[in-house]
């Protein structure tokens, strides 16, 4: 089966929605979270960009593996890096999901990060709790 095509005409339904008021709400959560890598980490991402949808927040940050990591990534100690980075994330999960709850205004029900060396790359996804009509 052939892959089908893209045409530049479709290229649009690619792209996130923007609701109104959202682009200020993304460009808050990304530097916050800019932020509290630079913060806690020493090192912060290049790059950030936040995707807003109902019940998601999921921010993808690129850039910011430090001098040390990049040897051991050389050092073929790729697992090790990436343990360390996950269990770095898992422990700042109530200060990224406090920024995030305080930003958005919504309680998070579930949060999760991943990350990859090649390409530098690290996710940091916030399930929130449904809006409830008042």
């Amino acid at each position: 089966m052939k892959p089908q095509e893209l045409h530049p005409e479709d290229a649009a339904d690619l792209r996130e929605p923007h609701e109104e008021g959202q682009g200020t709400l993304r460009q808050d959560i990304s530097t916050a979270m800019v932020g509290l890598y630079k913060q806690h980490y020493g090192e912060g991402p290049s790059r950030c960009r936040t995707y807003l949808h109902p019940e998601l927040v999921i921010v993808v940050l690129g850039g910011g593996y430090s001098a040390a990591e990049q040897t051991l990534f050389e050092a073929g100690k790729w697992h090790e890096v990436r343990q360390t980075r996950l269990i770095w994330q898992d422990s700042m999960k109530a200060k990224f999901v406090d920024a995030i709850e305080e930003l958005t205004g919504r309680k998070v029900a579930a949060f999760m990060s991943a990350n990859r060396q090649d390409p530098d790359l690290a996710v940091e996804m916030f399930v929130l709790e449904g809006e409830h009509a008042g």
